[in-house]
């Protein structure tokens, strides 16, 4: 089973206070960021944030927190979310964490696996040129021995040796995984990337 990581408590930190208060760790230049899931609307397939964190570029937490709903879940998507009621019923506000996290991420290279879908549940957008998406830099599926889009367990597993995902998913560990395939990778992937000057310049 996955080492699921308990967001820190957060008892004597009040919600709306959130975006002053100061980071448990240094803010580097790098972050990775994941989100776990759970389901809203009549059949559960939509999504909502439940749980959000970020790494620093040596894998040590600056956010986990779990997220109060704002619409009623129909599913909490457990075995794979790893989300009960009890996490996400004293959570942080969407509106404070989804604050937080902007301010934490702006003008950072932001890494992560598929990250179109965590920027969608946070609301958020993110400059193309400072994203590192492991799901999508050929490079890595291809040493991965990959076909196609690879999943962040199969790549972490064939370049890190690690088994990840074992049982319900943790979002720590999937942003750890994801900025330690990156490390692997940064030198090659950062001579092709475009430098943010140039791409402010052209309006990417």
């Amino acid at each position: 089973m996955s080492r699921n990581h308990k967001p820190e408590e957060m008892d004597k930190v009040k919600a709306h206070n959130l975006p002053h208060m100061m980071l448990p760790v240094q803010v580097t230049n790098r972050i990775a960021l994941d989100c776990e899931m759970v389901g809203i609307g009549p059949d559960g397939k939509e999504h909502m944030l439940a749980r959000v964190s970020l790494v620093n570029e040596k894998c040590e937490i600056i956010i986990d927190q779990y997220v109060k709903p704002q619409e009623t879940v129909t599913d909490y998507r457990t075995e794979i979310s790893g989300i009960l009621p009890e996490h996400i019923s004293h959570g942080v506000e969407f509106k404070t964490i989804r604050e937080l996290v902007r301010q934490t991420i702006h003008g950072k290279i932001l890494v992560g696996h598929a990250l179109k879908n965590d920027l969608l549940v946070l609301n958020l957008r993110h400059p193309k040129y400072n994203i590192r998406d492991t799901s999508r830099f050929r490079p890595i599926a291809k040493k991965a021995g990959s076909f196609g889009t690879p999943s962040l367990k199969s790549i972490a597993y064939a370049l890190l040796g690690e088994d990840i995902q074992e049982g319900s998913h943790d979002s720590v560990e999937d942003a750890r995984a994801a900025m330690k395939i990156y490390m692997l990778f940064e030198k090659e992937w950062e001579k092709n990337a475009i430098p943010a000057w140039v791409a402010q310049f052209e309006g990417e």
